[in-house]
């Protein structure tokens, strides 16, 4: 069973989510160190879940992989 094709354009659309994504999980991230535990740190997590969904779904379709920064930055 062969993959489906995908068109450059949609490829190129996808790898534009996924980088936006991969800037506003960080931000999010960030956002939550900030806060003490509760409702707004629950909201937050729930929407990191959704977020890194939508994440892997778009780097899928473009041919993007998500990059550990912290892990490629250690060597």
């Amino acid at each position: 069973m062969s993959a489906p094709m995908i068109s450059d354009e949609v490829r190129h659309a996808c790898r534009i989510h996924a980088r936006l994504l991969d800037s506003f999980i960080a931000l999010t991230e960030q956002e939550l160190t900030q806060l003490a535990p509760g409702f707004a740190e629950e909201s937050l997590l729930e929407s990191l879940e959704k977020l890194r969904a939508a994440r892997k779904s778009y780097g899928s379709l473009g041919g993007v992989l998500p990059v550990d920064l912290k892990a490629s930055n250690a060597a």
